[in-house]
């Protein structure tokens, strides 16, 4: 409980992406027409292959961007636990995985919406990241808060995107 106390920004934002990251997987696996998947009762014949996922939205979270932004949740978790054990070396090393993530996932694949809300986001989160892996602490909870709720309207925009727009057939 003291943890949380001390590191209020960290202990609200972990919760958040967590949420965005799930909303992801969902909007990836139930949009992405699989057969099979979630939703198809038992029994039945099996349905036609799909080509893939159902719209652009569940595309980009179903392919390299949405593996990319589950690394940096990942990274965002080791970073969190860390601080809460009180380990300053584990996080700069957090740290500094969350920064190369954070690059990583601006180099791969930007949305089909908000992109500009995307790169701020993960700009943001890189910043939080090198704070982290320097030792300064006092900035890291600003960057991070900035980046999330950047990524969060991201999400958003795509799951936004996966519910009304279709693909043309191909």
């Amino acid at each position: 409980m003291r943890w949380a106390r001390k590191h209020k920004v960290l202990a609200a934002l972990l919760p958040g992406l967590s949420l965005v990251l799930a909303a992801g997987i969902i909007v990836g696996s139930l949009g992405a027409g699989r057969p099979g998947g979630a939703g198809r009762p038992g029994g039945g014949p099996a349905a036609a292959p799909a080509a893939g996922p159902a719209t652009r939205g569940a595309r980009w979270l179903a392919g390299p961007a949405g593996r990319l932004l589950e690394a940096l949740n990942a990274d965002l978790g080791r970073l969190s636990a860390a601080e809460r054990a009180g380990q300053p070396g584990a996080a700069k090393i957090a740290g500094m995985r969350l920064s190369r993530a954070a690059q990583a996932a601006a180099a791969g694949p930007i949305p089909p919406v908000a992109a500009r809300a995307y790169r701020l986001a993960l700009r943001e989160l890189e910043r939080a990241g090198r704070y982290a892996a320097g030792g300064t602490a006092g900035h890291v909870g600003a960057s991070l808060k900035a980046g999330e709720a950047g990524l969060t309207k991201v999400t958003a925009a795509v799951d936004s995107l996966t519910a009304t727009t279709p693909l043309p057939p191909r």
